[in-house]
């Protein structure tokens, strides 16, 4: 997102809306994927010298759950708050700060639920879904 800082007028703040593809902002890693685009909905103000931008950003992201690997989708939203010096600029763009802030709320541990069994060690059956009679690992 480009703010254009003489659309500024007098000491009024700018409202934004736009829609973010994570194509765009490379922000599927591993296993972490946003299957849509993700909205940014934003406020600017501008004094002398700063320009302040808060932000929301909103969508939907797909994990591989770490224990059993079964993919669920989670929703994402993050409150954002950005400061430029904008001495001698005509414009900020703000697309790789709102990825850095995105990709900060990578999990670092990721379970389809809280009480996740993952997958036996001896068969690969799905806990959560069966149990196995195996007698675990040799």
């Amino acid at each position: 997102m480009k703010i254009v800082l003489n659309h500024f007028k007098g000491n009024k703040d700018l409202v934004l809306e736009e829609e973010l593809h994570p194509d765009d902002l490379e922000l599927d890693i591993g296993v972490m994927h946003f299957p849509r685009p993700l909205m940014l909905h934003a406020q600017a103000w501008k004094s002398d010298d700063e320009l302040t931008v808060q932000a929301h950003v909103e969508g939907e992201r797909s994990f591989t759950c770490s224990l059993c690997l079964e993919e669920f989708n989670n929703l994402f939203e993050k409150d954002i708050t950005l400061h430029y010096d904008i001495k001698g600029l005509d414009s900020v763009t703000i697309d790789s700060d709102v990825r850095d802030e995105v990709l900060l709320e990578h999990p670092i541990r990721i379970l389809c639920r809280p009480d996740c069994r993952g997958l036996c060690l001896s068969c690969g059956t799905n806990l959560n879904l069966e149990s196995c009679d195996c007698q675990g690992p040799e």
